[in-house]
């Protein structure tokens, strides 16, 4: 199977990502949305409203560039250098009609709605052929599970809905954030079990090359991410364990071959849709890269709290961070932009949007073994990132277990920077964001920080349309 086939048959069900503007809570999603009894009778019909998803996914608002574009912003890893939609973002000053929010929102939701009519679309058809329904129920509580991820570490405490009745998600109220993980290591777990080794192709039948479409090392993946987020260290560590363990299938590569498509680091990643005629390989790309002018090229560009991060002989600086000189302004101002996808647009198809790697995966490993007292694993698992970086291992005897845990916390910074929202996740599952904030809002020019920030607000379009909504405190 080729990518140009996976592709096109992506394509045939890109509309499921362009819809993604449509309000969740009150949308009908039987009938005339996605007719389940013909769509879910037929093998190739019930596989093609899965993978509409993945190409969505990679087009819509909710695409890796825009949540690490926005998370990135309002963290500490990315700084504003034009005027645009993105200030309140950026300065902290996020409200509930805000566009940007409301989309991330939106788009999320719509995909979960979307999962849960593949799911409960398969679940009831009695024509599918088995192996295929069970994939694409797996796959469908993955994506589920993987939304209301973001969704909770976004916005707290969210409603939770497993259900396609209108009814029922109209009058959804919030779930607290905890029962949210439970509800996700629920999907996952049930997702491991049912969801093929292999990749699948086109058919969701046959193996293939292309790492597109989530395996159970991809469910592993995010369960170790969730497991670790919820500090229960023993069972992350497990789930890390068994994707390393896969060393046949999973390394570490060089630093200018990680994001390429189907890069043995992959874990998983999108592949964009087609048509394609600007040849725009991943969002990231197009969206990061400075070419030609501040204004027209993503408008943001990397911090100087990240630049420093760096050490000395970092190669990931050299590497995965580039330059634009502004010569319009007088003196000239340099500005540095996250240079791990080196194509913008108007090449071949070479690069993926990676959402899952293994470089990830060894650091949860890291600090799970830190926290679990194993200091000699973890610092072996340290060391394996930093090496791979061009820098010296860390002897082991230097670092006690909180420095080695704080060490293991930039790692992670320098490592997985403008990816996956893990900067700004980082400094609220560590604690850490209150200090961090506190010295970069006011420098960025939204006045004093304070703790609501942490969470963005519910989009005010939805607390309108939803009665049993409550908006998060700071936002009323």
């Amino acid at each position: 199977m080729s990518d140009r086939q996976l592709r096109c048959l992506i394509l045939i069900f890109l509309f499921v990502g362009n819809m993604s503007c449509r309000k969740f809570l009150d949308v009908e999603v039987s009938g005339s949305k996605i007719e389940a009894k013909k769509v879910f009778k037929d093998n190739t019909t019930a596989t093609n409203t899965l993978l509409g998803i993945y190409g969505g996914m990679h087009n819509a608002d909710a695409s890796p560039a825009r949540l690490a574009r926005s998370t990135g912003l309002s963290g500490d890893e990315l700084m504003l250098t034009w005027t645009s939609d993105m200030e309140a973002i950026y300065k902290n000053m996020l409200a509930p009609n805000n566009v940007i929010g409301t989309n991330l929102w939106t788009a999320g939701y719509y995909y979960i709605r979307v999962a849960n009519e593949v799911y409960w679309g398969c679940y009831s058809s009695e024509t599918l052929d088995p192996a295929i329904k069970k994939q694409l129920m797996a796959e469908a509580l993955f994506i589920r599970a993987y939304w209301f991820f973001y969704l909770t570490n976004l916005y707290g405490d969210i409603p939770i809905t497993v259900t396609t009745d209108v009814n029922v998600t109209a009058l959804l109220s919030r779930t607290a954030q905890r029962d949210v993980y439970q509800q996700i290591i629920a999907d996952l777990m049930l997702a491991q079990t049912d969801i093929d080794e292999h990749y699948k192709g086109v058919n969701s039948k046959d193996n293939s090359d292309e790492r597109v479409r989530p395996n159970r090392a991809t469910v592993s993946a995010l369960l170790a991410r969730v497991y670790l987020y919820t500090e229960n260290y023993a069972e992350a560590e497990q789930q890390a364990s068994a994707i390393i363990a896969m060393n046949d299938t999973y390394t570490l590569v060089a630093l200018d071959q990680v994001f390429l498509k189907n890069s043995k680091e992959t874990i998983w990643q999108l592949m964009p849709g087609t048509p394609n005629t600007a040849k725009i390989n991943t969002t990231e790309g197009n969206e990061f890269i400075i070419t030609q002018s501040l204004k027209t090229d993503g408008q943001q560009a990397i911090s100087s709290s990240l630049l420093k991060a760096f050490e000395v002989g970092d190669q990931r600086r050299k590497r995965w961070i580039s330059t634009y000189t502004d010569s319009g302004v007088s003196p000239a101002v340099t500005y540095y932009f996250p240079y791990k996808y080196k194509v913008k647009s108007g090449e071949d198809i070479k690069e993926y949007s990676m959402i899952f790697r293994l470089a990830e995966i060894y650091l949860i490993r890291a600090e799970c073994e830190a926290h679990l007292g194993q200091l000699s694993d973890a610092l072996a698992d340290l060391n394996k990132i930093r090496q791979r970086a061009g820098l010296a291992a860390i002897p082991e005897g230097v670092l006690n277990k909180d420095q080695l845990l704080n060490t293991i916390f930039r790692e992670r910074q320098v490592e997985l920077f403008t990816e996956q929202c893990h900067r700004w996740f980082d400094l609220k599952r560590t604690g850490k964001v209150e200090v961090v904030m506190a010295t970069e809002t006011p420098a960025k020019g939204g006045g004093a920080w304070n703790a609501s920030k942490q969470l963005w607000p519910i989009p005010s379009s939805e607390i309108s349309r939803a009665p049993n909504l409550v908006q998060n405190p700071g936002y009323q």
